[in-house]
């Protein structure tokens, strides 16, 4: 393994094959208690003292910035802060493959294309793909301000950034 990754629970979306997005009683079930996200937070500020050189040499991926804001999401669903979408450009610098063809600009959004009868290239550069990346507002989009899984890459350092 040359790398770990974490992520907040997704609460809120019906990404990763959900039909619908979950009820209030499955959130509040897969959601931390206030106790436990301020738990977290106290474990999270150990591993980010502790692994400082894990997180210098990118074997923990998220930067301890990125690391702070998990809690910040179950924060949010306890009604303690607003959604606040995360830096990302997924949409622009990758694209998610479904087992049907469906491609998506990420994990959350919907379908902008299938490759049943096209290329990945055809798709992500085809019209209904540029309409949503140039209409897409990270900052103000409801399930952008949701999200759990940012990716803010950059293309001169070929890496991804907090």
């Amino acid at each position: 393994m040359n790398s770990i990754s974490f992520l907040a629970a997704d609460l809120t979306s019906e990404a990763f094959n959900r039909l619908q997005i979950w009820p209030a009683e499955k959130q509040n079930q897969i959601g931390l208690t206030l106790k436990e996200t301020i738990d977290l937070e106290v474990e999270i500020e150990q591993m980010i003292q502790e692994f400082e050189i894990d997180l210098n040499r990118r074997f923990i991926a998220e930067s301890p910035a990125k690391l702070r804001r998990i809690t910040r999401r179950f924060r949010e669903h306890l009604g303690q802060f607003s959604p606040e979408a995360p830096l990302c450009n997924a949409p622009w610098v990758s694209a998610v493959v479904e087992i049907d063809g469906d491609v998506r600009p990420c994990f959350f959004h919907n379908s902008i294309g299938n490759m049943t009868h096209s290329t990945l290239e055809d798709v992500v550069n085809g019209d209904r793909a540029r309409e949503f990346r140039a209409s897409l507002d990270v900052e103000t989009n409801e399930i952008c301000k949701r999200c759990v899984c940012s990716l803010n890459y950059s293309l001169a350092r070929n890496t991804p950034v907090a």
